[in-house]
């Protein structure tokens, strides 16, 4: 796959998480409707972090992630709002930032690289081993698409139904 088209990708679906972002108060961002295990808020930490650990880990550039440390015991995997106790999730504006100037990071820090192997393969259960850089962005442009999936839904059942009709409208 092209780095352009990859990046491409990246950058429309992290235009659409931001919309989602910004259609969102933040009493929605935190509202946990029965059946899901975790908030808005949460969904939108966890692309921004995992995009983050994704990339930087696998080449073995953990010394250039740019997120507050906490952000692993907020957002990290089988964390949950019901396990912040004390500590203080971000704003949503502060979601926002994180989530813009990473792509731009990532275009700076990975262009030309995307065919780079990483220190050991991504490994997903016994059948998918990600071998390249290119491959393992490619996965997390899924994952966020899969967040983004999530946090549609849990819109839904706060009854929003045309969350992206208004996000059409910016494209």
């Amino acid at each position: 796959m092209k780095e352009d088209m990859l990046f491409q990708q990246m950058d429309f679906i992290r235009f659409r998480t931001i919309a989602a972002l910004d259609a969102t108060t933040e009493q929605q961002a935190d509202d946990m409707p029965p059946g899901f295990k975790n908030s808005i808020r949460w969904n939108l930490g966890h692309i921004v972090l995992s995009q983050e650990n994704l990339l930087y880990s696998f080449v073995g550039e953990n010394e250039h992630k740019q997120l507050p440390p906490h952000y692993g015991d907020l957002f990290g995997f089988n964390t949950s709002p019901h396990t912040w106790n004390e500590l203080t999730p971000p704003t949503l504006q502060e979601l926002r930032e994180h989530l813009e100037s990473q792509s731009e990071r990532i275009k700076v820090a990975f262009s030309d690289r995307l065919e780079e192997q990483g220190v050991k393969p991504f490994v997903l259960g016994k059948k998918f081993s990600f071998t390249t850089l290119g491959e393992v962005l490619s996965f997390a442009n899924w994952h966020e698409g899969l967040h983004q999936g999530v946090i549609t839904a849990i819109k839904r059942v706060q009854g929003v139904e045309n969350l992206w009709e208004k996000v059409e409208e910016k494209v």
